[in-house]
């Protein structure tokens, strides 16, 4: 009986960490980089004033740019932004997992299509994200069909971990400062959960909010993968529990085993 109360405590046990894992809230923790699949996207209610607007950036095919500098390995994603009572448009960007780095961008200029291009690409983040964790970092502007060429330096500091409500959920996040132009500053909220930005801020120079893009809906698989190995694993485990105690059941039911018979004594 106490072989039975012990299987039942582990199985109970396993159970209920299942459900903390995948019903609660997550708790700040170090971020660490996210692993894009095809079909995963990111949607965003963006408030700047009294305008508001929809985007949503969607995860495409993988590929490999080489640069001046180096190849990388990029997704292919599209940012669709859709103004309220405007009309939709779409960018193209190439952009790296690894470091959020955005390796080439399309953008519309007086009905031109430019393509720019960054090399190294530019990075949103250094991963892992702790508190206090910052960097300083350099690329190479380049445009098409042109050789003009801008330096360019950037750098960020990661100023809080905490947990981060928006109308996706809670989700744990490393929050990213850098300096934008004007004495202003920018403020990412990025989750390991969502594998990407909950929520993205802008300050004017007197710490004004001026913008505020809040993630709405997503779909994240490698997220949703972490949780079913968790589940299958606290699945399994209960399983052999369960088998074990059955077997003890039935070698109880069926008694001790039964003595074998005495061995005659030898004729004189």
């Amino acid at each position: 009986m106490r072989h039975l109360r012990s299987l039942t405590v582990v199985t109970v046990l396993a159970v209920a960490f299942a459900s903390i894992l995948i019903v609660s809230p997550p708790v700040a923790a170090t971020q660490n980089r996210p692993t894009w699949t095809q079909g995963d996207f990111w949607v965003y209610t963006r408030t700047q004033g009294s305008a508001t607007s929809t985007i949503r950036v969607d995860v495409h095919e993988r590929s490999t740019l080489t640069f001046a500098l180096g190849s990388y390995s990029v997704w292919h994603i599209t940012t669709t932004t859709t103004p309220s009572g405007g009309s939709a448009t779409v960018q193209d960007s190439w952009v790296q997992d690894s470091n959020l780095g955005t390796a080439q961008t399309n953008i519309t200029f007086l009905g031109s299509t430019i393509t720019v291009k960054y090399d190294p690409p530019l990075a949103e983040a250094v991963f892992p994200l702790a508190v206090n964790a910052q960097w300083s970092l350099s690329t190479t502007v380049r445009f098409s069909n042109s050789t003009f060429t801008l330096p360019f330096a950037y750098g960020a500091t990661v100023i809080a971990e905490n947990t981060t409500t928006v109308a996706a959920g809670s989700f744990s996040v490393a929050v990213i400062q850098r300096t934008s132009s004007g004495g202003g500053h920018d403020r990412d909220d990025y989750s390991e959960g969502a594998g990407n930005h909950v929520r993205r801020e802008s300050y004017d120079a007197n710490g004004n909010r001026v913008s505020d893009q809040q993630l709405t809906s997503y779909r994240y698989q490698s997220s949703t993968l972490g949780l079913l190995l968790i589940g299958i694993g606290i699945a399994v485990v209960a399983v052999i529990a369960i088998a074990v105690l059955v077997t003890l059941r039935r070698r109880r039911a069926r008694g001790p085993p039964q003595a074998p018979p005495p061995v005659p004594p030898p004729p004189p």
